[in-house]
């Protein structure tokens, strides 16, 4: 029996993802807890080959177009592969600290990992639920991967629930559009005539499932408690991954999949955008944990990604997709930052003096925070700018304001940041120097670095976006 490799081409990355978890998994049943930094080790080569595989996939649909490989899915999974390595390479330092530096945590990480190129690839409703539920079961129990701790397990019988109600939701607004149309693929389903009570209906209750996914306002609540309830290590994880599975979420669902319905969802798409920004940012000036802060943020920035979808088209669309990139990589260097503190529930006071205590590590959370706030010529700036110029084109100027409000107020609190780093003196119990680890310190350069780089020289980056939805 021959094996035809180039049937197969397009599943590259998910065959190579697939094969690299039972090897760890037997990984870890040979080495136990006794040697963590062998499993880090080999999870981290592996995903090295699997970033490679996306480029060695070729575009093509597979099982009657139910499994798509494109430039948008192929510029998803290998920004899932890179941001997986930042997480892996952050976390065991802040795992170990709360007892919950396991296999487990690697192999439901590359499970989500798995959900994420899933749903990227997905050209049906049926392919796309799959993705969603892989995804979302693996970070369901990364959430309570600390067994002994209360405040993992209420985060995550929180997420659980919430996620629950979520995904049937979803899930009963696909059923409609199964029955309406009478085929789960989304091309099919793109064509359904907006006209009539259920496809209304299916078009709302899709949209929740979405907006769940993303953390948008009115159903954000599970995102601070996810964030602020795991160890860090765990939160690193969540912040970033996840997002490419939900922008991919709005691609392959309400773009292609019920694109005739545009004019209605757009409608409830502005009203999430603009709340997600309002209670976000106004909540997050008030929090005293760096995680609930980080988390309230993350909502306010998914009110922004909102807008460049709102704005429609490619360039609204490449806009947002920029927007998610740039996100999860300023997501991510926080979140290092946050964990080399030593601290398993940081709070903002542990950034007292962070100058003093480590120069280095300052400096990178000064570009993080800045990139954050859209200061040039930092890659969080062209991010919002893209996004703004989209608006504007496409006569949506009001939100253009409001985003633009919305955006100096939240210089806040990353000013609040700024301040406690440089301007005030370490705590008493906080005088020592941080020691986080070379692995650790050349990921927060290499994060800080890359903030530079695409905010001075975009134009790869921006490419890429454009061409995700261009012609051909």
């Amino acid at each position: 029996m021959v094996i035809d490799l180039a049937y197969w081409a397009p599943l590259y990355p998910e065959l190579a993802l697939a094969l690299l978890i039972p090897v760890l998994l037997l990984v870890d049943l040979a080495v136990g807890r006794k040697r963590p930094l062998v499993i880090q080790a080999v999870c981290l080569a592996g995903l090295v080959l699997v970033g490679w595989t996306c480029f060695a996939a070729a575009d093509g649909a597979m099982f009657g177009g139910a499994f798509l490989m494109d430039r948008l899915a192929r510029l998803l999974k290998f920004a899932g592969v890179l941001l997986s390595i930042v997480a892996f390479v952050y976390a065991p330092r802040d795992l170990r600290e709360a007892g919950a530096l396991r296999g487990e945590y690697y192999l439901l990480g590359l499970f989500a990992l798995l959900g994420v190129f899933v749903t990227a690839s997905a050209g049906s409703l049926l392919t796309l639920y799959l993705g969603l539920e892989l995804l979302a079961l693996a970070l369901y129990t990364l959430v309570a991967l600390q067994r002994d701790s209360a405040r993992a397990a209420e985060a995550a019988m929180k997420y659980f629930v919430l996620g629950a109600i979520g995904s049937g939701a979803m899930l009963y607004g696909m059923s409609l559009l199964y029955g309406l149309s009478g085929s789960l693929l989304l091309s099919e389903t793109a064509t359904l005539a907006p006209e009539g009570g259920g496809a209304y209906v299916a078009a709302a209750l899709v949209l929740t499932g979405v907006a769940f996914k993303l953390g948008a306002v009115p159903f954000h609540q599970w995102v601070a408690d996810a964030y602020d309830g795991p160890p860090l290590g765990v939160a690193v994880l969540l912040a970033t991954v996840p997002k490419l599975a939900s922008f991919a979420l709005i691609v392959r669902l309400l773009v292609d999949g019920i694109s005739a319905s545009q004019e209605q969802w757009n409608l409830l798409l502005i009203v999430m955008a603009v709340a997600s920004l309002s209670l976000g940012t106004i909540v997050a000036m008030a929090q005293t944990q760096a995680a609930r802060l980080l988390a309230w943020a993350a909502i306010a920035h998914v009110g922004f990604l909102l807008l460049g979808v709102v704005a429609g088209g490619g360039e609204g669309l490449s806009a947002a997709l920029f927007y998610t990139l740039v996100y999860v990589l300023m997501a991510a260097g926080a979140f290092g930052v946050v964990i080399a503190l030593e601290k398993q529930a940081a709070p903002l006071d542990s950034l007292r003096g962070l100058y003093r205590r480590h120069p280095g590590m300052a400096f990178i959370m000064l570009l993080i925070m800045l990139s954050m706030i859209g200061i040039p010529p930092l890659a969080g700036f062209l991010a919002k700018w893209q996004v703004l110029m989209v608006l504007v084109d496409q006569g949506f100027t009001a939100l253009a304001v409001v985003a633009v409000i919305f955006a100096v107020v939240g210089a806040y609190y990353y000013l609040r940041i700024i301040r406690l780093m440089f301007m005030e003196a370490p705590r008493e119990q906080e005088q020592e120097r941080l020691k986080p680890g070379w692995g650790a310190s050349a990921m927060l350069g290499a994060n800080g670095l890359a903030l530079v780089v695409i905010g001075v020289w975009p134009n790869p980056l921006l490419e890429l976006c454009r061409a995700a939805f261009g012609p051909g």
